[in-house]
């Protein structure tokens, strides 16, 4: 298992490739208890850099728990998560749009329009 892991740390750190170093980052970091902090901390200033693309690996795989987990990071804002909305709904991904939706009515609300006639 050790073994493993230095492998992927290995693979995230020297990989060109940004889908490659993207999975590897995802699969690091949320190896909660199994990451040294010194990895998990890599993995986890670059996927605040990439945060887009991450949540949008996560809401492809239809992954809550990991989105909610990336959510608490507090790596994303309103325009973010407008954005997030838009590929689950893109992707028909409707776990993952519902999470998205329920979790911009907790943070920032709906605002209601008004048409005048």
């Amino acid at each position: 298992m050790e073994k493993e892991r230095d492998m992927r740390y290995e693979k995230f750190q020297t990989t060109g490739q940004e889908r490659i170093r993207l999975a590897c980052a995802l699969e690091g970091f949320f190896l909660a208890n199994e990451c040294e902090e010194e990895k998990k901390t890599a993995y986890g200033q670059y996927l605040k850099r990439r945060i887009r693309p991450a949540m949008e690996a996560l809401i492809r795989e239809e992954n809550v728990g990991k989105m909610e987990l990336l959510e608490n990071s507090g790596w994303f804002g309103a325009e973010e998560l407008e954005n997030f909305i838009c590929t689950a709904r893109r992707e028909r991904k409707l776990e993952s749009l519902v999470w998205l939706m329920r979790l911009k009515n907790q943070k920032y609300g709906y605002k209601e329009k008004k048409f005048d006639l």
